[in-house]
């Protein structure tokens, strides 16, 4: 009978055990912003609460959208359509550090709309270890107490699309660089950067087609941006 108990215990012991998750997910539960702007877009960190290295994957589930509106996100260093549900690549975190490789975005394209997005961080030895989270698009407007924001380390791109020069606000306490890359992964243009300020970037010797700003801190990237040259 003792023994009986303390396999029950044991049993009951490790089911609590494997409910807890191993991420924190923090972030951007809402962004808003005008229909006529081409993207919203949303930053979110992935922190690794548990004991072990986190091999960590992102699943997207779209719960509300405008049938001419599109989405997508980056993760782990690498950008995806809308098609795309999961990501191909992993972020690895390593136990009490975060991962800041996450961005989403919205399209509105100038329709004025509500859209609601799932994203699940989970562990690729263990999909149900999952943490979700939603994040609400509102393309209908800013209004007034909405127009106050918090500064990123990099602001988005504007004008984007954008033919031969773009624009960026930054403010980074360590000098980074500002990986210009195109849908391949090669890097087409480096720009240094330290402190705070505006940069603008000349985009005439570029070809048309979709690229992305990978902000590179300490050797990592932390931030990714997307940029459409339209020629």
């Amino acid at each position: 009978m003792k023994r009986i108990l303390l396999s029950i215990f044991f049993i009951f012991t490790v089911i609590i055990s494997n409910s807890q998750n191993s991420l924190d997910v923090t972030g951007d539960s809402v962004v808003y912003g005008d229909p006529s702007q081409f993207q919203l877009e949303a930053a979110l960190s992935v922190k690794n609460i548990s004991s072990n290295i986190a091999i960590v994957y992102c699943e997207k589930n779209v719960i509300q959208q405008n049938q001419t509106g599109t989405n997508d996100f980056c993760w782990a260093g690498t950008c995806y359509g809308a098609s795309t549900l999961i990501s191909t690549k992993a972020d690895t975190i390593n136990p009490g550090d975060k991962s800041n490789g996450f961005t989403g975005h919205y399209q509105p394209w100038g329709v004025s709309d509500t859209a609601i997005v799932e994203y699940c961080f989970y562990l690729d030895s263990d999909p149900n270890d999952r943490t979700c989270v939603t994040i609400t698009y509102r393309a209908t407007g800013i209004s007034t107490d909405e127009q106050i924001s918090k500064i990123e380390k990099i602001g988005s791109f504007y004008p984007n699309p954008s033919k031969e020069y773009t624009n960026f606000q930054y403010n980074l306490n360590s000098p980074s660089n500002l990986q210009i890359t195109d849908v391949l992964g090669n890097v087409v243009k480096i720009i240094e950067l330290k402190g705070a300020g505006e940069r603008s970037i000349y985009l005439g010797d570029l070809h048309k087609g979709i690229y992305f700003g990978n902000l590179v801190e300490n050797g990592k990237i932390i931030k990714i941006k997307k940029l459409i040259i339209n020629k």
